[in-house]
């Protein structure tokens, strides 16, 4: 399983793990927009965005409180993203998803606080990300 629901006091926290760190922002966006239970629709929707950041850390925590915010604006949640570019600064694509009708939870932002990112000897990589709800 590439991401898991981590016990946490009052916020949510999962642990992700990929292949490589584009993966990475692809699970971590999975895992938080299958925790808030959309309610899919049929019309599909594609948002572009580019990311700058200080370093990846940031770059992932900017990443999917992008995605939290245009889900938020536009009513649709992300279960895919395509990366056209990505490196430790900058990550640019678009969020694939669908228009929803309602959600059953909702993830107020992703946070800074206790947020890692960790590439493995074996050159994989794994987050643990908290999120305020």
């Amino acid at each position: 399983m590439p991401y898991r629901q981590l016990d946490h006091t009052a916020d949510l926290c999962f642990e992700v793990s990929a292949g490589s760190f584009a993966e990475l922002a692809g699970e971590a966006l999975r895992a938080m927009m299958a925790w808030t239970g959309p309610e899919w629709t049929d019309v599909r929707v594609e948002r572009p965005f580019r990311i700058e950041a200080s370093d990846r850390v940031s770059l992932l925590v900017d990443l999917l409180n992008e995605a939290l915010a245009l889900s938020q604006i536009h009513r649709e949640a992300y279960d895919a993203i395509s990366i056209r570019f990505i490196d430790e600064h900058c990550a640019e694509g678009s969020f694939i998803g669908r228009v929803i009708s309602g959600a059953r939870d909702e993830i107020k932002a992703v946070t800074y606080h206790g947020a890692t990112v960790e590439e493995r000897a074996d050159g994989s990589w794994v987050a643990i990300l908290l999120m305020d709800i």
